[in-house]
């Protein structure tokens, strides 16, 4: 039975999972790393199905994703009154 062909949809890995997969020794008879195999499940939000282990994931051209930590307000912004920094027009001067 054959697997059904993939359309869309990303695989992310961790830097330590890509890391690990690059770093396994290459077998001499495949030119592959045999040790370290990818497992793909698709159709996760109806009928799962997994697919064909992707031997030595590695050799694919990964892309570093680079993410936003976190993002942080201070206390003191919520607690204190908001203040004008521009000097208010005068009311009715059409600007």
């Amino acid at each position: 039975m054959t697997a059904p062909l993939i359309v869309g949809g990303t695989v992310l890995l961790t830097p330590n999972e890509r890391r690990v997969a690059e770093d396994r020794p290459v077998c001499q008879g495949t030119g592959r790393r045999d040790c370290y195999w990818l497992y793909v499940v698709t159709s996760c939000n109806s009928k799962c199905q997994l697919q064909e282990p992707i031997k030595d994931p590695a050799r694919f051209p990964w892309h570093e994703v680079k993410k936003v930590e976190h993002y942080y307000l201070s206390v003191d912004a919520l607690t204190q009154p908001m203040q004008v920094r521009e000097e208010p027009g005068a009311y009715g001067d059409g600007k």
